[in-house]
C-alpha cells in the first residue's frame, strides 16, 4: 500500500485571533487520512462559548467518511462540538465547558483525526479494488461495511471516469 505522507500547516483567523491547525494528509488507496492537533484558546468570560473554529479544506471529488474523532492528546476519545462540511471545507469547532477552576486565558491542544474517500474512479482504481475482493478493514471498502464486495464495486462504477 502506497502511503504518501504531506506536511501542511494551515492558520485561520477566527473571532480575530490567529489559531494554529497543524495536520498531515497519508494517502492510503481511495482513502486520505487527515491527522493533527489544534490549539484552543479562551480569554474570559465570553457570551459565545464556540470560539475554537478551524477549517481544513477537503479534496475535490471525495466525501467525508469516518471515523471523525477528537481527544486531549493521551486522553480518553472525545467528540468534536461541532463538525460541518462547506464548499469542500471541514469545519471542526470545540466550544468552552463550563468550569469555576479554569483561569483566563487558557490554551490546550486537542488532536483530530478523519478520512475522505475519492468519488471518482478510473481502470487503475479497479484493478486495485478486485486486488483486495474480500479483504477486511481496507481503504478500498468504500462502503464502510468491513470488507471490500460487491457493493463496493458498485460504488465504484457509480463514479466511473473515462481515463
Amino acid at each position: 500500500m502506497n502511503t504518501l505522507v504531506v506536511f501542511l500547516i494551515a492558520f485561520l483567523l477566527c473571532q480575530d485571533s490567529p489559531h494554529e491547525v497543524e495536520y498531515t494528509l497519508t494517502e492510503q488507496g481511495p482513502r486520505t487520512i487527515y491527522e493533527g492537533t489544534v490549539r484552543l484558546n479562551f480569554s474570559g468570560e465570553t457570551t459565545d462559548p464556540c470560539l475554537n473554529r478551524f477549517a481544513i479544506p477537503i479534496e475535490e471529488d471525495s466525501r467525508l467518511a469516518g471515523p471523525i474523532i477528537s481527544s486531549d492528546p493521551g486522553q480518553p476519545i472525545l467528540n468534536y462540538d461541532i463538525v460541518t462540511v462547506e464548499s469542500k471545507t471541514l469545519y471542526l469547532t470545540w466550544c468552552k465547558f463550563n468550569s469555576k477552576i479554569l483561569h483566563y486565558p487558557h490554551s490546550f491542544p486537542r488532536y483530530f483525526k478523519f478520512y475522505t474517500i475519492k468519488t471518482k474512479f478510473n481502470g487503475k482504481d479497479l484493478e486495485k479494488l478486485l486486488a483486495e475482493w474480500g479483504v477486511e478493514d481496507s481503504p478500498w471498502d468504500l462502503n464502510l461495511d468491513g470488507t471490500v464486495g460487491g457493493e463496493d464495486i458498485a460504488i465504484l462504477l457509480n463514479g466511473w471516469q473515462a481515463s
